[in-house]
């Protein structure tokens, strides 16, 4: 979409659709930059003087932007709990998004998965193993073994049930 091709009614057009969508609406390329352009022709035509079109016009832009950026701290919480990305960001806003999204990645490693992790390390069982065992991937996702007769090691509380059930280990105490 060129500057030209910028007015008023598109910009309104834009700020209808931010309000009735749950997600971002679909901006046309250069949106920002073309709206900047276009306010301040307004404001050189208005020859400095602030009328009710121009501040109509600062309004709408400003709730564009602030619904935008509503939705894209929402879509980054959103993302950083599924892995869905949103859709329909600019560049600007992409960056923000990353930015955002580095933010929470780094809180949640810090903070949740450290609670989680040692929740996790709670549920692990100290074993001696009656028989050889392979190489086996844990209930957590981590490789164990291999394992000789009479090896003594912790695996997940999971596996443990597992083996215990097929007599290859018995619990350390």
């Amino acid at each position: 979409m060129s500057e030209n091709s910028i007015t008023f009614e598109t910009i309104r057009k834009i700020q209808i659709e931010e309000k009735t969508l749950s997600k971002l609406a679909k901006l046309p390329e250069n949106f920002y930059n073309n709206v900047s352009r276009y306010l301040e022709q307004k404001r050189r035509i208005g020859e400095g003087k602030k009328d009710n079109e121009i501040k109509n016009l600062e309004r709408i832009i400003e709730d564009i932007f602030n619904r935008r950026e509503r939705k894209i701290v929402l879509s980054a919480l959103l993302t950083a709990r599924t892995n869905i990305p949103p859709e329909n960001l600019t560049e600007e806003e992409e960056k923000f998004f990353e930015s955002i999204m580095q933010i929470i990645k780094n809180r949640r490693e810090n903070i949740l998965n450290k609670i989680l992790k040692a929740y996790e390390d709670k549920l692990m069982v100290k074993v001696v193993f009656k028989q050889d065992v392979d190489e086996f991937v844990g209930s957590d996702l981590k490789t164990y073994g291999p394992f000789k007769a009479n090896d003594v090691a912790e695996i997940p509380e999971e596996n443990f049930k597992i083996f215990l059930d097929m007599g290859i280990v018995e619990e350390v105490i």
